[in-house]
């Protein structure tokens, strides 16, 4: 019985800690975290604080079905063996119903073991295209695909007028996922690709693969490299004067701020974002007041979402069963149904036998047939030592293009 629980989690190996605390008398409900705590792609994990919020609010309203959540944590380094050994942890050791998490790098890892077993696996951070006509019903995403960050990313570098790009990712799954965007997207945006360099990531030099992808002099790069990665590449592209803008992915964050500066001075970024509204600007004081500084890490609102989603879907089957939460999640989270933006507005309508439309904070979580979402972009740009930003794109705003790159990977998926 999981009772008395206070969600502290402290991760040591495999291994979850559960602190015990009053107040708390019912049985919990076991939910699942397996994001990357350490490795190369550790940054991700800061997510987590969205999680953490969510449930807390939660808990506050009661739980769904009168219960409390609990958070059981696994970490999977980033690698498929520590992805599968977490996983497998999670749904025989801790029994959970539902998984949020992980990533592009061990997503497909994993996911057999929750089919199988008949167990939620959301994920707040895949955007891998890999996915995208994955039809599984326990399968479900509250980030965008690629599909769409990548578009963004083109969207905004046609916006500014540029003609001639340059394609400069690393050779690992979750780049090369971008990259497989940018170029039909740049096809329809009518941008030529002048050069096109897939590297190795964390080399200790890359002016061979700076000076190939500047042979052609293009306008604007479209990247993606790890903070190790980039903080040689931007040293060394400061120190050739190559010149050019940069529009990176959601790899540009904190790290690699703290990594690559003053060298990536100007560099760009699409990545998903909220856009700023009240109640984002409420959130947001909540993350930066429990993380101690400025700034809400990305997919920290999608993995806030997740949590939200799955529990109203507990609430909506009534019983807590991945299956029964996979046939809810989109019943809670998609129209027809009143909008609700907090558990406690939900479970009020839910207990009064109304339908409920979610409206997630990294925007509408309507999750197509696939499982998948579009949410909302931010655009950044690197100055005075910080990521600014610059403003937002939804599907309203790039739509159009978005609908031809989607074409295109539909024809492809069928051929």
């Amino acid at each position: 019985m999981r009772k008395g629980i206070l969600f502290l989690t402290i991760i040591f190996g495999m291994v979850s800690i559960i602190v015990p605390a009053p107040g708390l008398a019912a049985e919990s409900i076991p939910i699942g975290i397996l994001l990357p705590y350490t490795g190369p792609i550790g940054w991700v994990a800061a997510c987590q604080v969205g999680g953490d919020i969510a449930r807390d609010e939660i808990n506050a309203a009661g739980g769904p079905l009168g219960r409390p959540i609990q958070f059981f944590i696994a970490d999977d380094e980033g690698k498929s063996d520590s992805a599968i050994a977490g996983e497998e942890k999670l749904i025989n050791i801790d029994k959970v119903p539902a998984i949020v998490g992980p990533t592009s790098v061990t997503f497909r890892s994993v996911m057999p073991i929750a089919i199988k077993n008949k167990v939620v696996q959301i994920s707040p951070t895949a955007g891998t295209t890999a996915l995208d006509f994955v039809k599984e019903k326990y399968v479900f995403r509250t980030v965008s695909s690629d599909l769409v960050m990548g578009t963004g990313m083109v969207f905004e570098a046609s916006k500014r007028g540029y003609k001639k790009a340059a394609l400069f990712f690393g050779d690992d799954e979750s780049a090369q996922s971008v990259r497989g965007v940018v170029v039909p997207a740049c096809k329809a945006a009518g941008i030529s690709i002048v050069g096109d360099v897939t590297f190795t990531q964390r080399q200790t030099s890359y002016r061979s693969e700076l000076f190939t992808a500047f042979k052609n002099k293009p306008e604007v790069v479209f990247f993606e490299a790890d903070p190790q990665s980039g903080a040689v590449i931007f040293k060394q592209w400061a120190e050739l004067k190559l010149g050019g803008d940069w529009i990176g992915t959601d790899f540009v964050n904190d790290q690699f701020l703290q990594a690559t500066w003053p060298s990536s001075k100007g560099v760009g970024a699409v990545q998903p974002a909220a856009k700023r509204d009240p109640r984002n600007d409420v959130f947001a004081k909540e993350v930066e007041k429990r993380r101690g500084k400025p700034g809400v890490p990305v997919f920290t609102v999608n993995t806030y979402d997740a949590v939200m989603i799955i529990s109203l879907a507990i609430e909506s089957a009534k019983k807590v069963d991945g299956e029964a939460i996979a046939e809810h999640i989109r019943k809670v989270a998609n129209p027809p149904g009143t909008k609700v933006y907090s558990f406690a507005e939900g479970i009020k309508l839910l207990r009064e036998g109304k339908k409920i439309d979610y409206e997630g904070l990294a925007g509408p979580q309507n999750f197509d047939e696939y499982g998948n979402v579009v949410t909302s972009l931010g655009i950044f740009k690197i100055e005075d030592n910080q990521r600014k930003v610059l403003g937002y794109l939804d599907e309203n705003d790039f739509g159009s293009l978005l609908e031809k790159v989607r074409k295109s990977y539909a024809t492809a998926e069928k051929k």
